[in-house]
């Protein structure tokens, strides 16, 4: 499938595998191995840019994955990769978000990025109390989302039908 497909269809938190199909390098040689790793690998998707609206000429729409390394040089080291939708690339919705769980978000609207996925919202609001309350939300993954791998050609990933809250400081005590 297309990033295009994951843009419309996959909701933010979604695990995607992606691939140019080449065969995994050795990790003896790091240089290319990491060369291979932004072409070949897995991560949560962390957001969706629409194309700007500009006169002129417009750079198409883009996903962007939060990638985990779990093997090979630099293993455990985290980071974000941007695809455009017309990338070259294949691409592959592994999971959506189990229901119940939560999305810690930054920004509004289509301006969305995904920070982390909690288990639970006594999870997400610890994960908030790091930041401003203004900056972040917490968004719950329904049994909707889950069901869209069902259905084709629909996405159920629909922002304003799911509950979203705001993280409360406590307020200090004199």
């Amino acid at each position: 499938m297309s990033a295009y497909h994951v843009y419309e269809n996959a909701p933010l938190g979604s695990l995607i595998r992606f691939s140019d199909g080449t065969p995994k390098p050795s990790d003896e040689v790091a240089s290319e191995f990491k060369t291979w790793q932004k072409r070949n690998g897995t991560g949560l998707l962390a957001k969706r840019e629409p194309s700007p609206e500009l006169r002129s000429w417009a750079p198409p729409a883009s996903i962007t994955l939060r990638t985990l390394d779990l093997d090979g040089p630099g293993a455990g080291d985290s980071g974000l990769l941007t695809f455009s939708v017309d990338s070259d690339l294949r691409f592959e919705i592994v999971e959506r978000p189990k229901s119940g769980t939560f999305r810690v978000l930054r920004g509004s609207d289509s301006e969305v990025e995904l920070l982390d996925i909690a288990s639970n919202l006594a999870e997400a609001e610890r994960y908030l109390s790091a930041y401003p309350p203004a900056e972040l939300l917490i968004e719950e993954a329904t049994a909707d989302e889950r069901a869209a791998d069902e259905v084709e050609g629909r996405s159920a990933s629909m922002r304003a039908a799911v509950a979203r809250h705001r993280a409360e400081r406590p307020r200090a005590v004199d």
